[in-house]
């Protein structure tokens, strides 16, 4: 893509209310763009690296055998209804009515619309295991969104759902999708570490969330050092109130010591073992060997996609913008052509087309009227992992500059040895 003609426009500063590094460098990288609060518009970059966050989740899921579908994203009232939490959810659950005032929710998650369709297939023991999952917009009326990407009142959530026949063969379910999500967050550039959690509206027989441990994150944490807990689980509303008679007696019976380290975190994913919290009141139920009716054992699996983006800026930055990693960058390579030297620019398109052919994401600041110093900020900013400049200089040793955005040197690189010593490996 060239700059001149791509839906880009960076700006030099942050609105006021951007607080999180995330939230600004995105606003500012031309990310992302407000329509209200809670609620984005991707543009080209940001959705660039959404796109590829979503295959990598894809990817790892369908390696333990996720089947991919896609649910609807208006709910008929009646589902939610059966399972009591059209009632028992608050304000935060979307409620609308149509035409014919008959009710109906936007999905805040999707567990009774899964679970509807899973009567349909599931009948017998033989008819199980069976895992499904989607990546799908959610909608939450969140009374106070805030942090830019991390709390949202429209997001994208990627989520799956297990069926089993009992609670040992969910534990194994289980299992495998704390390995892959494992993968994804390594694959992403992202590091967690797994904690104990509520199970909350959600409900169920236990749930774990994986955190990305950072000043920050509005999540608290308790830990020993082995075993880490979601500080409301212990019902702990602030730092402070770890010192407290009443907090002291709880971190001792779950911990079985007094001596803990408080931190915070940013959730990035989250897994529950729902059991029969669905499969019953839906009755979702199946043959056994011996003929008996059983309720399916379910788990619920979710990683929400915008807070995963505003989490890789959080972790991987500088004073100067993003630093994204490989696998998610919106384009591999920063191409930029300095001054208006008719060789440079013939040179620099040359370099364009082949790098692209050559299998290279490429992103060139083609940009006439800019100064090098501008075109440089911009690079920095948006954070692509490799930048490669050509100018009269370099090119009077038949080189050009290429330099890792992470690093603070640059190295010149042969003209005829660039598209072999950049190409994606």
């Amino acid at each position: 893509m060239r700059y001149t003609h791509s839906f880009l426009k960076t700006l030099k500063d942050a609105p006021k209310e951007a607080e999180l590094i995330s939230h600004q460098y995105l606003l500012r990288g031309g990310f992302v763009t407000p329509l209200g609060a809670g609620i984005y518009t991707y543009l080209p970059m940001g959705f660039r690296v959404m796109r590829k966050i979503y295959t990598i989740i894809q990817e790892e899921l369908n390696k333990i055998g996720v089947e991919d579908i896609l649910m609807p994203v208006v709910h008929p009232a009646r589902v939610w209804k059966e399972t009591g939490r059209f009632f028992e959810v608050g304000p935060e659950l979307w409620k609308i009515q149509n035409r014919s005032e008959e009710d109906f929710v936007l999905a805040m998650t999707h567990e009774e619309v899964v679970t509807d369709a899973a009567k349909k297939v599931i009948q017998s023991y033989k008819d199980l295991p069976k895992l499904v999952g989607q990546i799908q917009l959610k909608v939450r009326d969140e009374a106070r969104p805030r942090g830019g990407l991390l709390r949202l009142r429209e997001f994208t959530m990627q989520d799956a759902y297990s069926f089993d026949k009992d609670e040992k063969e969910l534990e194994m379910s289980y299992q495998k999708f704390i390995g892959a999500y494992k993968k994804i967050f390594e694959r992403v550039g992202v590091k967690t570490v797994m904690i104990e959690s509520d199970t909350g509206a959600m409900g169920g027989l236990g749930a774990h969330e994986f955190m990305m441990i950072t000043p920050s994150g509005e999540d608290k944490i308790v830990t020993d050092g082995t075993r880490a807990v979601n500080a409301e689980k212990l019902g702990i509303a602030k730092e402070e109130d770890v010192d407290s008679p009443a907090a002291a007696s709880k971190i001792a019976e779950f911990f079985g010591t007094a001596k803990v380290e408080f931190m915070r975190g940013i959730e990035v994913g989250n897994i529950f073992k729902l059991g029969t919290k669905y499969s019953d009141p839906q009755k979702l139920n199946y043959l056994d060997e011996n003929n008996q009716q059983r309720p399916v054992i379910m788990g619920s699996y979710g990683i929400g996609l915008d807070r995963l983006i505003a989490s890789i800026v959080e972790a991987s930055h500088d004073d100067k913008g993003m630093i994204w990693p490989k696998a998610v960058a919106p384009y591999h390579i920063h191409l930029i052509s300095i001054g208006d030297d008719e060789k440079v620019w013939n040179t620099a398109n040359h370099i364009y087309e082949e790098l692209w052919q050559a299998g290279a994401e490429v992103f060139f600041d083609d940009r006439l009227d800019v100064s090098a110093g501008d075109k440089f900020a911009d690079a920095d900013l948006i954070g692509i992992p490799l930048r490669v400049v050509i100018s009269s200089k370099t090119l009077n040793d038949s080189s050009v500059e290429v330099k890792e955005r992470e690093k603070k040197t640059a190295r010149l690189v042969a003209l005829n040895s660039l598209v072999d010593s950049v190409r994606p490996r």
